[in-house]
């Protein structure tokens, strides 16, 4: 046996990734026990589903035969193990090669029977060990001005909030009467000519465009299917429709001439779009091969389950279902439910649920079945749950769903020692009840739990960690099929939705986990694309109830706030538009207030009336679109909190994505969130104002070393000083980039 040392790749591939072998030779079982005793070569026992063929991989009616984008004929690691097992017999030999790929080098020991065992080592770098998964979570929540908000009803200052409105009706009633006593005018039409010039046309394009978005679907499905892969194939593709989607959009928007007001709506709606479709194309592709690779470790399990069980008479499917009836049999009864499955109901239940056919490929309503076949019920009324907790864990450990992330290491590591503990636990308990009389309850370290699971001190550092769709092979006595058992646990829990708000409110629906590809349809995506959010997940937190006066409510407060934006920038915005003869100083005071009240409006007409209705349209229930930006004592602090929609799709799949992907620390990662933003934002004012200045550009760079500022120990204790710095330069900001881009 040689081991040929690690080949570095081009590109990384999950440490996980299956590996194959060169040659379609005999089984390794079955060369190990061919070997002789004499042989000057050390046999080899690996189990059979870590070293499956390629052609060995069963065709089901849910995956059918492999196809070479599905499985990847040219795969890509980190780094590959080579191990070449060499037999002699007699006067001839025979040689089989191996690919571990994504491994660094192999482990192993000896067995009893002196076989040797196997085992890679995952290749680990320095991308590996950065890797960081944004948690991007939803949950009920209100906006701050939305009058149903309890905390601001009970505001000491909103009284303000009242006379910033009062005092802007009487500015318009003021602008008004003015506009009449000299033009005999209320409102001057100045600026309605540019928003409903070719409008007719504007709407159109705009509905095109949206209907060129539910190619999406068919995309995912493309995925789905498995003739291609999402990576590295498929994401190319998605990159250059996203290109020239723009790139057409721009053209089109350039070729109409449209006014200012138009472009810039329409480039900023398709912006809005492509974050959408990104967000749903990456998650979505990133899911179809999750599920893929799921399918793959299924094959395996089936094929290590056919070996071991697979003494019954028959052949082929026949004897397979066999073989694993006999498994699950034997792993519920080491798991310490024998005397569970006695009954007839549960019985029969564990059937339908524990079949081949139904823990094959996903199903989003397999899990309920299976928590309540797995799960000991402290109450009687208690809903089933495989959880274990760890009452010492810190609340800070825990992401705003209240779940922590294990990650695939961490999952299979916890469910081996729930697994080691639970067959010790469950016959300590068996033994302490009476025979004729026994309980559900099990008590460990003197406390009552509901656990499915019941080694819940095997999950000290993962608090509160369920298992929502469990497989019927994870307490098999064979390690190998528990451990890949276990393995698909985990790659179903990556295809499910996100968890559920530990909220409970009598207002929302209760909604089962929906578990990939069950959510690729077109009402979804239609649904996703009415949902104010750029970040997709399978399902969010929704309202039982439409209010048509709220929507109605948050409908004229858009019209009536409009009227003001409309007032403000005809009467006191483009009349004062900079020229080159006007002096520089003049400009910049006649504009800085009217701007800076114009930009509050637009920020107010956005995300609490717009976003707002669509949110009861939808029925959705994370409405805090925006945090107290107003409070703001620092320009980071104000990028994360004044428009949290692009906040959470940036920190998804920009700042968290570079970390992953490329290794980044998160000082570079957080330099090109700014420089992709700083670029975009550049983009739509060169449409605009038909000028690439790059002002913009700049201004929003020049944020990175005010941050830094801020940091100062002076300034970060006094924060009222760091408040008056952000206002101040969020004020001069406004008539600095008008006059910069009309004058200069």
């Amino acid at each position: 046996m040689a081991d040929r040392t690690p080949t570095a790749k081009s590109k990384a591939l999950p440490a996980d990734e299956d590996f194959f072998s060169k040659k379609h030779h005999s089984k390794a079982s079955r060369l190990a026990a061919e070997t002789p005793d004499t042989a000057n070569t050390s046999a080899l026992n690996t189990p059979n589903s870590e070293m499956m063929l390629s052609s060995d991989v069963p065709s089901t009616p849910l995956n059918g035969r492999s196809t070479p984008d599905s499985e990847g004929d040219t795969p890509v690691a980190t780094s590959t193990v080579t191990t070449t097992i060499s037999t002699t017999r007699g006067s001839g030999s025979s040689t089989v090669e191996f690919q571990h790929i994504g491994a660094k080098g192999l482990s192993h020991r000896v067995g009893k029977d002196g076989a040797v065992y196997l085992k890679p080592v995952a290749a680990t770098s320095s991308k590996g060990r950065k890797k960081m998964r944004a948690v991007v979570s939803f949950k009920p929540r209100t906006s701050h001005f939305d009058r149903f908000n309890e905390t601001s009803s009970r505001d000491q200052f909103r009284g303000f909030f009242t006379l910033f409105w009062v005092c802007l009706a009487l500015f318009v009633l003021n602008t008004s009467y003015t506009s009449f006593a000299s033009t005999g005018q209320v409102l001057s039409m100045t600026f309605a000519t540019l928003f409903s010039r070719d409008a007719w046309m504007l709407a159109l394009s705009d509905g095109v465009l949206i209907g060129s978005l539910f190619i999406c679907v068919p995309f995912a499905n493309v995925c789905r299917r498995g003739w291609v892969r999402y990576w590295p194939t498929a994401v190319v593709f998605q990159h250059l429709w996203q290109t020239t989607l723009l790139g057409i959009v721009i053209k089109w928007a350039r070729y109409r001439e449209w006014p200012w007001v138009q472009s810039g709506f329409f480039v900023l709606h398709t912006l809005s779009m492509m974050m959408k479709i990104h967000s749903y194309m990456n998650v979505n592709g990133n899911m179809a091969d999750t599920y893929h690779r799921m399918r793959r470790v299924e094959s395996m399990l089936e094929e290590r389950v056919a070996e071991v069980e697979g003494s019954e008479a028959g052949r082929g499917d026949e004897q397979l279902r066999a073989a694993w009836g006999k498994a699950v049999k034997q792993a519920r009864q080491n798991a310490g439910f024998g005397d569970q499955d006695t009954s007839k109901s549960n019985a029969n239940k564990l059937a339908d649920w524990s079949s081949l056919e139904t823990q094959r490929g996903s199903s989003s309503t397999r899990c309920k079945a299976g928590q309540a076949l797995n799960a000991v019920h402290e109450n009687d009324d208690d809903e089933p749950k495989l959880t274990v907790e760890d009452q010492n864990a810190t609340k800070s450990d825990e992401p705003a769903t209240g779940h922590s992330k294990l990650s695939r290491e961490e999952h299979i590591q916890l469910h081996k020692k729930v697994a080691e503990e639970e067959k010790a636990e469950r016959s300590a308990a068996a033994q302490s009840d009476n025979k004729d009389d026994k309980e559900d309850k099990i008590k460990i370290n003197g406390k009552e739990t509901s656990t499915s699971r019941p080694g819940a001190a095997a999950a000290e550092s993962h608090p509160h960690h369920t298992i929502r769709d469990p497989h019927p092979l994870s307490s098999h006595p064979d390690t190998v099929i528990s451990d890949l058992a276990r393995e698909i646990e985990v790659l179903r829990e990556d295809l499910l939705s996100a968890r559920p708000s530990s909220d409970v409110s009598a207002d929302l629906v209760h909604q089962e986990p929906i578990m990939w590809p069950a959510n690729v349809t077109y009402s979804n995506f239609w649904d996703y694309l009415l949902v104010p959010t750029l970040v997709y997940e399978l399902s969010y937190p929704r309202l039982k109830t439409i209010r048509p006066l709220y929507v109605l409510e948050k409908t004229l407060a858009t019209f009536g706030t409009f009227l003001v934006i409309y007032v403000i920038t005809e009467h006191w915005i483009m009349p004062f538009t900079p020229t080159a003869d006007t002096p520089f100083l003049r400009t910049f005071l006649q504009l800085a207030v009217p701007m800076m009240i114009n930009y509050l409006l637009i920020f107010y007409i956005m995300f609490e009336c717009i976003c707002n209705a669509f949110a009861e349209i939808t029925r959705f229930a994370d409405r805090e679109f925006y945090l107290d930006w107003w409070n703001a004592t620092s320009m980071d602090v104000f990028s994360r909190k004044w428009n949290k929609p692009v906040h959470s799709f940036l920190l998804r799949h920009v700042y968290a994505s570079t970390i992953a992907a490329w290794g980044l620390n998160k000082s570079m990662a957080m330099f090109l969130t700014f420089l992709l933003s700083s670029l975009v934002h550049e983009l739509v004012m060169a449409i605009v104002s038909g000028k690439i200045r790059f002002y913009l550009f700049a201004a929003q760079m020049v944020q990175l070393p005010m941050i830094f500022l801020s940091q100062v120990p002076f300034i970060k204790r006094n924060e009222t000083l760091g408040n008056m710095i952000f206002w101040i330069g969020l004020m001069a900001g406004f008539p600095l980039l008008n006059i910069g881009y009309l004058v200069y």
